[in-house]
């Protein structure tokens, strides 16, 4: 079959081969250098992986040293499938190759595609960026919640299943400065929650600091808090299920703080989505905490700039030890 465009994922038993087409935070489009000067990164499915869950995570790490925050498919050729990629640039511990990426505006990557001999490269190029800059934002929820539930409810240990890379220790290192934003007791609120495990971590590290923190959480994935509430059955009436951009509690309870990250939604409604957490849930005289996992060498800017960028007024911030994540916070 010719190469055609698709508007939902291929049936998984058809799929041998991808091609991926990245994207940055800051909308720059990504390739990988080759002999010939660049290429897209691209590889085979291994027998008995899924396309989705296994191939389209391993191949950009691999490839490109990119990970994945979400894939959707835009285009076939027989067994081959062009999806495009929005995520970062990696650094942690799982294999990977650190490839110094290419990147430029998507009209200038596929114009090299075409002057390195790739015309079927280029054209993935351009139909991938219509593609990602035409997602409505129904569509950026479902691509969210069809990679990352099944992914995180596959992981292995606490950490996996709250999409986390790396082991306790490497967990701590890079989560516990949220808690420098933490000056008092009171109720915490995760939105973004998956299975629970960072608001007990900040139950935790605050106790560390004398501090008493009941937490909370909510998440756009219902497996997701099915496993918060297995896993936590203590608090299990303490998880919903719920869209960071409008979801409010039933019963109309307010937290002492909220954190969230900005890509819970897309990018053009981050501002949305921190005017509705401090009208609607944080408590008179609480606390917004805002977080970026931006990753060593990763193109999307620290949590302080990303907040002020929209307008709101940083009132304190704090970074992990390795510089791969960093909170904000505001006050309501």
């Amino acid at each position: 079959m010719a190469y055609h465009g698709i508007d939902a994922d291929p049936d998984p038993t058809t799929v041998r081969r991808l091609v991926f087409v990245p994207f940055l935070p800051d909308g720059a489009c990504a390739a990988v250098p080759d002999g010939a000067g660049l290429c897209l990164p691209g590889g085979e499915v291994r027998p008995g992986q899924h396309w989705l869950l296994d191939a389209a995570l391993r191949i950009p790490l691999l490839v490109a040293g990119y990970k994945p925050q979400r894939v959707h498919p835009f285009a076939a050729d027989g067994d081959l499938v062009y999806a495009w990629l929005d995520g970062d640039r990696y650094t942690g511990p799982r294999p990977h190759n650190p490839v110094p990426l290419i990147t430029g505006d998507a009209a200038g990557i596929a114009e090299r595609l075409s002057l390195a001999g790739r015309p079927d490269q280029a054209l993935a190029v351009r139909d991938g960026h219509r593609s990602f800059a035409s997602q409505d934002e129904a569509s950026y929820y479902a691509d969210n919640r069809r990679l990352l539930e099944p992914a995180y409810l596959r992981g292995t240990t606490p950490q996996a299943a709250s999409g986390f890379g790396g082991d306790a220790a490497l967990w701590r290192a890079r989560r516990r400065m949220l808690v420098d934003g933490i000056d008092r007791d009171g109720t915490f609120l995760d939105v973004g929650c998956a299975n629970g495990l960072l608001a007990e971590s900040v139950r935790t590290w605050a106790a560390e600091r004398g501090l008493r923190i009941e937490p909370y959480g909510v998440d756009l994935a219902p497996g997701l808090v099915e496993l918060a509430r297995s896993r936590l059955p203590r608090w299990a009436d303490r998880f919903w299920v719920g869209n960071a951009i409008d979801w409010r509690p039933a019963d109309g309870r307010r937290f002492t703080f909220v954190h969230l990250l900005l890509d819970l939604v897309p990018a053009y409604r981050a501002a949305d989505l921190l005017r509705h957490a401090l009208a609607a849930l944080v408590e008179p005289g609480g606390r917004l905490l805002t977080s970026a996992y931006q990753g060593l060498g990763g193109s999307q800017p620290a949590a302080a700039e990303q907040v002020r960028r929209l307008g709101f007024p940083v009132v304190g911030s704090s970074a992990a030890v390795d510089g791969t994540a960093s909170t904000a916070w505001l006050d309501a």
